[in-house]
């Protein structure tokens, strides 16, 4: 496949996806899919919150500026309690011989 030229079944291809800002709904749930993967991730609240409370990331950044920090803090309370294994004690770990120890998710 030529350079300049990406095939567009290609599934390594980078693909771009837009976001309507003008609406608060695709904003909630941008801003779920972020708390949401940190909480899976083990990330308590308030170190969830301080990635939308910084200006490094743009997505998280932009919901909190149209959703404001009540709604944001609500939403991660409502995704840590139903998927932070740390927050719910749901955190185990599973050792392999010379393996790596991982969190078991339910």
């Amino acid at each position: 496949m030529p350079y300049d030229d990406p095939d567009p079944t290609d599934p390594l291809t980078l693909h771009g996806v837009g976001v309507e800002t003008d609406d608060d709904e695709a904003m909630k749930d941008m801003a779920c899919c972020f708390i949401e993967e940190y909480a899976r991730l083990g990330f308590d609240a308030d170190r969830i919150q301080q990635i939308f409370l910084g200006d490094e990331f743009a997505g998280p950044s932009l919901a909190r500026r149209v959703l404001g920090e009540g709604v944001i803090r609500a939403m991660i309370d409502e995704e840590v309690a139903k998927w932070g294994p740390l927050a719910r004690g749901r955190l185990e770990t599973t050792m392999q011989p010379g393996g790596l120890g991982l969190p078991v998710l339910e």
